[in-house]
């Protein structure tokens, strides 16, 4: 299993590279930035929905014994701390303001794929590492 502060890095890595794409992309307009922005916000496109599909299946997993909320599955709303809440909800709103700001500068705007990288690693942070209430006895 992958460490909580494992999966924040690799979310921070993900930001990062569609940041720096992204200004690449919109400062230099040539064949070679457009290629580098497609394949890196597909990567971070196709990386979020395979983290989503492991940490959904994971929680379906969890809800056997733990009642599994999609607040708390998806947010973090009650499930994590205020630290890593914080870490990963701040990193996705990033990736969404990246996205939102290269639809004016860059042709495709390639970025707008990419916050998916977040919200399946919000999933798969929570379905590992999030806290939810015990399921009652007689509902398992």
């Amino acid at each position: 299993m992958i460490p909580a502060s494992r999966i924040i890095r690799i979310d921070a890595v993900g930001t990062l590279a569609l940041i720096v794409v992204t200004a690449l992309a919109s400062l230099v307009t040539s064949g070679t930035t457009g290629v580098l922005n497609l394949v890196v916000s597909a990567a971070l496109f196709v990386g979020g929905c395979g983290a989503f599909a492991v940490g959904f299946l994971q929680a379906v997993d969890r809800s056997r014994t733990e009642v599994i909320d999609l607040a708390g599955l998806f947010y973090l709303t009650g499930a994590a701390a205020a630290e890593p809440r914080r870490a990963l909800l701040g990193l996705w709103f990033v990736q969404i303001a990246v996205a939102t700001v290269s639809v004016v500068t860059t042709s495709p705007p390639w970025g707008v794929m990419a916050p998916v990288w977040g919200i399946g690693i919000l999933t798969l942070w929570s379905a590992r590492h999030g806290r939810f209430q015990a399921r009652p006895p007689s509902r398992r």
